[in-house]
């Protein structure tokens, strides 16, 4: 966890949480960011939440071995 914030810096993260099994999820300061910061990570896969409003994507794929997801706005380029 300590190399992702290194990566992305403490002023672009809201809330990081790491889940037991090796699960992290990343809420940026700027949900208009997420895209931008899942790209930072290498993430590829997303999942549109439709039912979200604001509707939101949460992007995912491995971080230094651990499952990472991050959430930004839909359709936001970052």
């Amino acid at each position: 966890m300590t190399e992702i914030v290194e990566m992305l810096g403490e002023d672009r993260i809201a809330r990081l949480t790491l889940l037991r099994g090796g699960t992290v999820t990343i809420e940026p300061v700027h949900l208009s960011e997420g895209a931008s910061i899942a790209r930072d990570l290498g993430l590829s896969e997303t999942f549109i939440q439709r039912l979200a409003v604001p509707t939101v994507a949460d992007w995912s794929g491995t971080v230094s071995g651990l499952e990472c997801h991050v959430r930004a706005l839909a359709g936001s380029d970052g």
